[in-house]
């Protein structure tokens, strides 16, 4: 019989597992994890597929929890609310908003499920703000052994750290509990100005607005610059229709990305000067998670590090003459976010207030390269790469820049002992579990 298929968002990485899965229920869910674990084979979880490595892929079980969707409770006097684990972030929002809530910082992705963001160190940009790992309250796990069990502040300070962070190998999230607010409206705003002047005073303008971003088209010296903040305004006449501008950025970038491939190295930046911007650089103010997030047609690949905030402007200057020499550029720009530092053993964020360079490149083997040569100098400056973007790093390179390492590989070896959730990309990044606890794995287990 032919194995079913699955593959990523960005169709780049695919795998046939023995068994696909789609839950829709926590029972199902627990039942999957016990008959894999008995008979042997690993299990992964998966949501949309917008990791752009091997995270989700397995030759065993895998459970696709894109059917196990949907808000499961909303408590207004604790500011709180449930949801299923393979409810995208942008279906979460728009429930909140027609209750008058709000998750208070997010991502640029809406079509993100709420698992698959929280497994890999997902995060919006803020130093007011840590990843979202920091909005969660409780999770509810299924682990090694077949059995739901609810991870909150009250249990062992390793395992509530590990658990918000955990790439998939802890075991398969149900539910996640996160911190809401009031609803709230943001005003965008845009300007340019050169790239060494905002690099002179990085970590003073990461500061100067709740949700500063900028972009960087490395062929030219200037930057485009977003401030992002709470205000008490009304949204601007017909704001839901700005946030389609990025999306439009996007689909000029991957036409310009194709039109590179034929007419070579200059033809991304000649085209890209022509094009120019797609909407007006004017402020405007729409409800939050439309400000925040924007629809991602295109299909790319990306890789992102998180380094210190205070080494991210000398990680920029030494990208810079690099990307410039390579002979090929992306037609898409850089993008540069911050957040507030955690204590999360695997968080990106980990013990410092963090700035995060994202490349992203077309799907095509010549683009390749850009970001091989961007890790190779961004890996100088202590970051850590996303755990669900492209990189090549290795446990052996990670293990030294996370402090908890080793807390978070006891959590994994009292959880699952017989490596029931790991795959080729945990043991590359993490290590495989230690033969000692596969030997002590309980009868039945997979080994």
């Amino acid at each position: 019989m032919q194995r079913s298929t699955w593959r990523t968002w960005s169709g780049t990485v695919g795998c046939a597992p023995a068994q696909l899965v789609r839950p829709t229920g926590e029972d199902e869910i627990v039942q999957a994890v016990r008959a894999a674990a008995g008979s042997g084979l690993t299990v992964r979880a998966a949501g949309t597929g917008h990791s752009f490595n091997r995270l989700a892929t397995t030759p065993g079980v895998l459970l696709d929890l894109t059917s196990y969707s949907g808000v499961v409770a909303v408590d207004r006097a604790a500011g709180e609310v449930t949801v299923r684990a393979g409810t995208p972030i942008g279906v979460l929002c728009r429930e909140l908003d027609r209750q008058g809530l709000a998750l208070e910082n997010i991502g640029t992705l809406a079509e993100q499920t709420v698992a698959g963001a929280l497994s890999t160190g997902n995060h919006g940009t803020g130093l007011a703000h840590p990843p979202l790992s920091g909005q969660v309250t409780r999770v509810r796990l299924v682990t090694a052994d077949g059995v739901a069990r609810d991870v909150g502040p009250g249990d062992d300070p390793d395992l509530w750290g590990s658990v918000r962070t955990a790439l998939g190998t802890l075991g398969v999230l149900t539910t996640v509990t996160l911190r809401c607010v009031p609803a709230f409206n943001l005003r965008l705003r845009l300007h340019s100005e050169p790239l060494d002047a905002l690099l002179e005073r990085f970590t003073h303008w990461a500061g100067q607005s709740e949700h500063p971003s900028l972009n960087w088209l490395p062929w030219t010296d200037r930057v485009s610059v977003r401030s992002i903040d709470r205000t008490d305004e009304p949204a601007t006449p017909r704001a839901p229709l700005r946030r389609y501008a990025s999306t439009l950025d996007e689909v000029r970038c991957g036409i310009t990305g194709q039109a590179g491939r034929v007419g070579g190295a200059g033809t991304v930046p000649w085209l890209t000067s022509r094009v120019g911007g797609l909407w007006p650089d004017s402020p405007y103010i729409d409800t939050s998670h439309r400000v925040f997030t924007f629809p991602q047609p295109v299909r790319f690949l990306a890789m992102e590090h998180a380094l210190p905030l205070a080494r991210t402007a000398d990680a920029l200057r030494a990208l810079r003459p690099v990307l410039r020499r390579l002979g090929a550029y992306s037609p898409y720009s850089v993008l540069v976010r911050v957040s507030a530092g955690d204590d999360l053993p695997l968080s990106l964020a980990h013990g410092r207030d963090t700035g995060y360079v994202n490349v992203t490149v077309p799907r095509t083997a010549g683009q390749i390269e850009i970001l091989r040569a961007a890790e190779h100098v961004l890996r100088e400056y202590e970051a850590r790469p996303h755990w669900g973007k492209a990189h090549t790093a290795t446990a052996e390179v990670l293990a030294p820049r996370y402090p908890r390492w080793k807390d978070f590989q006891r959590i994994r070896t009292l959880l699952d002992p017989a490596g029931v959730f790991s795959n080729e990309y945990a043991d590359k990044v993490l290590g495989p579990v230690p033969a000692t606890a596969r030997d002590r794995a309980p009868a039945g287990a997979a080994q």
